[in-house]
């Protein structure tokens, strides 16, 4: 494609994954665990709401006819969505099993492979999603100041991350994130690197007192186990709970209080605090 370096890359004839050569597969999440993402993702609200309120920064901010390229993007739950929206969708992950879950999902152009300093080119990528991957990378500036060199002048950003270290919980430790943020710290870290802010919210506000007494308050004082105490059974038990797709007057509680949010982003207001934080950037035309 326009953006790879065709030195880097190579393409499965049977796939059409594009590979990198000598890709290290280590993530976050291994196979049984993208298997099981993948199913949680088709039944969750959380990914549902999510998927919609960046689709929602995306119309306002992104040009559906330029390439929009997610940077570990997973199984593509979020690229599918905004596919199936109008947008022009390809996906860069290193785990091999997203990949083929991303292709099943329909994604036009599927990369299996990381975002390095050779394997795409400079200024080659008009729009980027960085969704719940920042937090994953230690060093954040490093890699944020190479997808500012990625990027196309005038290019975009659309970021999201967990929200406050007050949250923070043993499903942090075991998802291997390095921090959460407030929205002055990553604000202040796009502009270091060169970005000018188009855009900034904290989301999912509902949630914030129910991860602080529950994930937080309950597992410090013992009253629920800390992750890695936890069998298989249980955390795809817990999981299930907290994500799936509710009904009755939990949803109908939910559906009101994300109208109240989904409103205020529409009308460039911010919500302000949440458990995750959404800012779109943009790299200014040089």
């Amino acid at each position: 494609m326009e953006y790879l370096n065709s030195k880097e890359w190579e393409t499965d004839a049977e796939s059409g994954i594009r590979t990198a050569k000598g890709i290290i597969t280590d993530t976050a999440f291994d196979d049984d665990e993208q298997d099981g993402l993948l199913e949680l993702e088709d039944d969750s609200w959380w990914f549902s709401y999510r998927a919609e309120v960046i689709i929602k920064q995306m119309d306002r901010f992104f040009d559906e006819d330029l390439l929009t390229l997610d940077i570990g993007g997973g199984n593509g739950y979020t690229s599918g969505k905004a596919q199936h929206h109008g947008y022009r969708m390809g996906i860069i992950e290193p785990s091999p099993e997203a990949c083929r879950n991303a292709l099943k999902r329909g994604i036009s152009e599927v990369n299996c492979g990381t975002v390095t300093d050779s394997s795409i080119l400079d200024e080659s990528v008009d729009q980027m999603l960085l969704l719940d991957v920042l937090e994953h990378i230690n060093d954040d500036e490093a890699f944020v100041e190479l997808l500012y060199r990625k990027l196309t002048s005038g290019g975009k950003l659309l970021v999201t991350v967990p929200a406050f270290r007050c949250l923070w919980s043993s499903e942090d430790d075991s998802a291997g994130h390095f921090r959460r943020y407030r929205i002055r710290e990553l604000n202040r870290l796009l502009k270091k690197c060169g970005f000018r802010i188009c855009y900034r919210s904290y989301f999912m506000g509902f949630l914030f007192l129910p991860i602080l007494f529950v994930r937080v308050f309950l597992e410090k004082i013992g009253v629920i186990k800390r992750q890695e105490q936890r069998s298989e059974a249980e955390r795809k038990k817990i999981a299930k709970s907290q994500f799936r797709k509710r009904g009755g007057i939990v949803s109908a509680v939910l559906r009101v209080i994300e109208g109240i949010e989904k409103r205020l982003m529409r009308k460039h207001d911010r919500v302000p605090f949440g458990s995750s934080i959404i800012i779109v950037a943009k790299k200014p035309f040089i």
